[in-house]
């Protein structure tokens, strides 16, 4: 993960059945082919990099179908829950830089616990689905992108690390 951006560590599985719930009858490898495909997207939009994790059946595999989508199948004998626990644990102060996308409470509790963010995958899926983001690659609660003119916060009333950053840097230069 580059220094300084916003990672985002995605259940698979979990993610595919709330992307797809009504295609059951799809094979299971096209339909992550075409949510790799939205990932791939959401990259390009937010620039945030993206680390999938399957549970695997037979051997432990990784690889990256482009720089910015790290694909992880895990082994037989490793849940992609417990891959994610265990990346949460070697994270030390990296930590505040992910984002665990999964909608197994237990799973968001541990990394919350660790000081990681957490999405359910539902949420996600509107994300990849095309509902706005604002610059931190959250949702955006307006219609279209757009804000009232009252409204500079992103749509959250809060800002996001990358929001304070640049208003650090923009007042610390100021000083000078």
């Amino acid at each position: 993960m580059k220094r300084g951006c916003h990672e985002y560590v995605i259940d698979g599985y979990n993610l595919i059945h709330h992307l797809f719930p009504d295609r059951k009858q799809t094979p299971l490898e096209a339909m992550r082919r075409e949510m790799e495909k939205l990932l791939l997207a959401f990259h390009r939009d937010s620039g945030n990099p993206l680390t999938v994790v399957y549970d695997g059946n037979d051997c432990f595999r990784e690889h990256s179908s482009g720089a910015p989508l790290h694909i992880v199948f895990t082994p037989a004998s490793k849940s992609a829950d417990l891959w994610m626990v265990d990346y949460v644990k070697s994270l030390n102060t990296k930590i505040k830089l992910v984002t665990i996308v999964s909608s197994d409470n237990e799973l968001r509790t541990y990394a919350s616990a660790f000081g990681a963010r957490c999405m359910k995958s539902e949420e996600f899926a509107e994300l990849l689905h095309g509902a706005p983001m604002d610059s931190c690659g959250q949702k955006n609660r307006f219609s279209g992108g757009r804000r009232p003119a009252t409204d500079k916060s992103g749509g959250s009333g809060e800002l996001c690390d990358r929001e304070i950053e640049r208003w650090k840097k923009l007042f610390l230069e100021g000083r000078r």
